[in-house]
């Protein structure tokens, strides 16, 4: 059976997921980077638009929108006395000078950029981080000069962005690794409790076909952005719950007279 079908079948088939128990290592593994890569396309895609549209939009709102500003020594100064707030298509445009928005309170924005007082935030899809302008030693910029900068940015979008999504990959095959390595031992106890006979080795190649039905699901709730409450916990159930009836498809082990 090829990666494909083995993907399909992983969605709904723990019959078919226990018998995949039996084959190479090589493959499993294989098939982990596989789904991982399946599953960030969706993210790849927003990051790609998130970041075209955050610089395209984010030149014409701070050269003609945004009221005049500098960033020195750590703080942002403007000639505003109230946060700004601009609202574009895609993304919403914050400033504040004044230390009434926290970052904390972006955590309503789907997607934004905020200039606050102390920091500077990125919303994405409900995701924020924050970067305090006193990392970013010897940082002294005003309007035109962060224009300047996104011109910059803007060509080299071509470089950054690979890398930044290659990270991402290599990072979420890392964790994901991590996970089914975790749930092999857990697919031991299941085993155990089911009369099964079921190695270690077993137990992760189960495992890493197991993980497909949630790791898709929130993979198309991630491009839907929809947010799902007690993702993480949901996202271990579903797993430990298609695990649990994958091992029950392994036929008992024979009790000896």
């Amino acid at each position: 059976m090829n990666i494909f079908n083995q993907l399909v079948k992983s969605l709904y088939s723990p019959k078919d997921i226990a018998k995949f128990r039996f084959q190479g290592i090589g493959k499993t593994i294989l098939y982990v980077f596989f789904l991982v890569l399946i599953s960030l396309i969706p993210t790849a895609i927003s990051i790609s638009m998130f970041t075209n549209t955050a610089i395209e939009e984010g030149k014409q709102t701070i050269a003609e929108d945004l009221p005049d500003f500098a960033i020195d020594n750590g703080k942002l100064t403007t000639n505003s006395n109230e946060p700004v707030k601009i609202r574009k298509s895609n993304i919403t445009f914050i400033m504040d000078s004044t230390g009434e928005i926290k970052a904390d309170d972006l955590s309503q924005e789907t997607n934004a950029i905020a200039l606050l007082q102390n920091e500077f935030a990125i919303v994405s899809v409900g995701n924020i981080q924050t970067t305090p302008y006193s990392m970013l030693e010897g940082l002294n910029v005003d309007n035109k000069q962060l224009v300047d900068y996104l011109e910059q940015l803007d060509s080299l979008k071509g470089i950054f962005l690979p890398v930044i999504i290659l990270i991402l990959y290599l990072f979420s095959s890392a964790m994901t690794f991590i996970k089914v390595s975790i749930f092999a031992f857990i697919g031991l106890l299941f085993a155990n409790i089911l009369k099964r006979k079921l190695t270690y080795r077993h137990s992760f190649r189960l495992t890493a076909y197991s993980i497909t039905l949630a790791t898709i699901f929130f993979s198309i709730m991630n491009s839907l952005n929809t947010f799902i409450p007690g993702a993480v916990l949901l996202d271990w159930i579903v797993t430990g719950l298609m695990l649990y009836l994958s091992i029950k498809e392994i036929p008992q082990k024979r009790m000896s007279k």
